[in-house]
């Protein structure tokens, strides 16, 4: 599997995991499915293509386990919850498939952290993330600010969302710059700084049975100009489309 396609099946799984268990007050038990994407990449020479995946999570009584890491409530209010969080962080730049980035090969890491949910209003929520990189690749920080409007389209729930990331010179280095011992003629060693990624997007389940559901989201990245200035980056955007089935027993 290309590194791009492992991207998108990734960003699927968490994508629709989370449209699944959103925090920790869906039912209680295991689901399972099939999340399938297909995503532009911001990155020189690698083409946009189409990857699939399976997915598993359980949902217990204030946790949750799967592909997208463990979430644990720590402080549950009436209008807000708080949660330890424990998450994979994948990379296109894995074995990535282009010519042009050749040498370049980052490895999987993991983070940990905290995400707050406030409830601001009945059908709108307001999320921040706080992560640390823990696997000693990078030791690098991201912060994310999210809102998210939830909506019923006659009997199709949704939601639409906007929010900002913020990256550590760390992270930012690791994800789109070039790593001194990676430089080459025509690709120099580049270090972002901090970075902020606006992005915006929508989701949306539409239930087929009581244990089977149809979902799908659509999500855009705006990178600004100190990643773009980056000699293995050649796109100043990135959207992404998923589409899959999930399975609730």
């Amino acid at each position: 599997m290309s590194a791009l396609v492992y991207r998108v099946a990734t960003v699927a799984v968490f994508t629709f995991v989370a449209v699944a268990a959103h925090a920790q007050d869906g039912p209680q038990g295991f689901s399972a499915g099939l999340a399938a994407g297909i995503s532009s990449s911001p990155y020189v020479g690698e083409d946009d293509e189409l990857g699939a995946v399976p997915f598993l999570s359980y949902q217990g009584n204030g946790f949750s386990v799967g592909t997208n890491g463990v979430f644990v409530t720590v402080l549950n209010q009436p209008n807000g919850q708080l949660e330890a969080v424990l998450t994979p962080r994948f990379t296109a730049l894995s074995d990535p498939d282009s010519s042009a980035l050749q040498g370049i090969d980052r490895d999987i890491t993991a983070d940990i952290g905290l995400r707050y949910t406030w409830s601001l209003a009945p059908q709108t929520e307001v999320r921040a993330t706080l992560l640390q990189e823990v696997t000693g690749e990078h030791d690098g920080q991201e912060a994310d600010l999210q809102i998210t409007q939830s909506l019923i389209a006659g009997r199709l729930p949704m939601q639409v969302f906007a929010g900002a990331t913020w990256r550590s010179e760390e992270l930012s280095e690791y994800m789109y710059g070039v790593l001194p011992g990676e430089a080459q003629a025509g690709r120099p060693a580049y270090a972002p700084g901090s970075t902020v990624v606006p992005y915006i997007g929508a989701s949306a389940a539409f239930p087929l049975s009581d244990s089977t559901s149809l979902f799908g989201a659509v999500r855009a990245e705006f990178l600004q100009d100190a990643i773009t200035d980056s000699p293995i980056i050649d796109d100043s955007a990135s959207v992404g489309v998923q589409l899959g089935l999930r399975f609730a027993f």
